[in-house]
């Protein structure tokens, strides 16, 4: 298994917005299909999204009234998307891309099932 060098239980971002400069740029799951998970960056703020985690490439914009994932066409706030887990981040390969700088603990009570603060 990756060694995950960041506290589990919070929101893994990579860099600061280079669009709109008041957002962070997080790592987000729009789901799973077929054990397939797929993963993108959006901007939190301005709802940039990357597809890959990489903010100097090219971005899009979801679609205002039905936001979906340009990857798999899935709601990018349905009941399967989420902020990623460590786990969703390991699977994706990103854990590199993760900035602890930018790591924030959730604000919520509760955070994802499947994450135990460390």
């Amino acid at each position: 298994m990756t060694e995950f060098p960041y506290q589990r239980g919070s929101r893994y971002n990579i860099a600061f917005c280079p669009i709109c400069g008041g957002g962070l740029c997080g790592i987000r799951v729009c789901g799973e299909d077929k054990g397939c998970l797929c993963g993108i960056i959006l901007c939190d703020e301005c709802e940039a999204i990357w597809e890959r985690p990489d903010v100097q490439a090219s971005h899009a914009y979801p679609d205002p009234e039905q936001a979906t994932c340009p990857k798999s066409g899935r709601s990018l706030y349905g009941e399967t998307a989420r902020w990623a887990t460590a786990d969703d981040v390991i699977a994706l390969g990103w854990v590199d891309a993760v900035d602890p700088d930018l790591t924030l603990p959730y604000e919520s009570e509760n955070p994802p099932v499947d994450e135990s603060i460390a």
